[in-house]
């Protein structure tokens, strides 16, 4: 019995040592690993630093007979819900350049020689998050419009709040190799994606409606601003004194002067917004600027001076693999 305890203790160090012993060799194999890789690269540094040279004059070499790219970039706002359209007309230009689309390119005043090496994308540009405080004062104003919610202007304020959301400003980088050229052409197509006769019609739909808002909301800041004046003299005038024809409250808290001072301030705002649109929402893409003409940057693992002599190291690492392979399947032949 009292054999046991002892022959347990002694397997538990048994057990440890082992575990110890299989640590170490694990650390052994790593480091012998790491040893051979080193030996490895160092008995073929020349090689890789020459294949590394090779590439760079390769890519020197190419980028000599490749014309330098230029681009310019314009920041675009589709108006009146046209962001389809655009994305559309965009790809559509994009594939008869691809294509070499003559009469299609006629048709725009340019010629397909013009467009050898031209390009264009559009992406979105992202609106900084609204504030805490903006978006405070949005739910308030929605709240006091629940009050209104028959009228008939609560449903076209809406909509306005709910367009002005969805219009997000886009950039579009035009790519090309004609320095002398290149503006003009990225001028052209904007003009050709602005002429559309849908759009046209939609276009002077939005500023009519635009001018009826502006003079309907004039009308209502002067019926406010009589409701305001006329409830004033009547708390200011006795009863047995009132002008014929004032407006007398029989419940005075039936009128909200705040509500009404917070309903004029906000067609006041929206008086300024509509003017904004009729001058702002002259086209289809509104054009926020036009840039002026750069050298169009490749990201860094896009260049050659990096793909080139990348793939020349890679592909001596794969054959250097197969070879290895080969050596080890004819060692289990004999």
């Amino acid at each position: 019995m009292s054999d046991k305890p002892n022959n347990t203790s002694t397997s538990d160090e048994i057990d440890l040592g082992q575990l110890f012993k299989m640590i170490a060799n694990g650390f052994n194999r790593i480091g012998i690993a790491f040893l051979r890789v080193f030996l490895y690269l160092k008995k073929n540094a020349l090689i890789l630093i020459g294949l590394i040279a090779l590439g760079i004059i390769i890519s020197f070499i190419l980028s000599s007979f490749v014309n330098k790219k230029l681009k310019t970039e314009a920041i675009v706002r589709p108006n009146f819900d046209s962001t389809d359209y655009v994305y559309d007309v965009i790809n559509e230009i994009q594939s008869n350049i691809y294509s070499q689309d003559t009469a299609f390119f006629q048709k725009i005043g340019l010629s397909v020689q013009d467009l050898q090496g031209f390009r264009m994308e559009i992406q979105p540009i992202e609106d900084p998050e609204e504030t805490k405080e903006e978006a405070e004062q949005e739910l308030r104003y929605l709240e006091l419009l629940q009050d209104f919610k028959e009228e008939s202007f609560v449903v076209d304020i809406v909509r306005s709040e709910l367009t002005k959301k969805s219009i997000i400003a886009h950039r579009i980088t035009f790519t090309y190799i004609d320095a002398g050229k290149g503006n003009l052409i990225a001028e052209k197509l904007l003009d050709y994606i602005n002429y559309n006769s849908y759009y046209d019609r939609v276009k002077n739909t939005s500023r009519e409606n635009a001018q009826l808002r502006i003079t309907k909301n004039t009308l209502l800041i002067s019926q406010i601003d009589n409701l305001i004046d006329n409830y004033t003299k009547t708390l200011l005038r006795d009863g047995s004194d009132k002008a014929q024809g004032s407006v007398y409250m029989e419940n005075e808290s039936a009128l909200n002067i705040a509500s009404l001072l917070t309903l004029k301030n906000r067609f006041l705002k929206e008086i300024e917004e509509k003017k904004s649109e009729l001058t702002e929402q002259t086209e289809i893409l509104s054009v926020i600027n036009m840039g002026k003409t750069q050298v169009f940057k490749k990201p860094f693992f896009n260049n050659t001076f990096f793909l080139i002599p990348m793939v020349l190291v890679v592909l001596f690492f794969i054959i250097s693999f197969i070879l290895f392979l080969n050596k080890k399947a004819k060692e289990l032949q004999l």
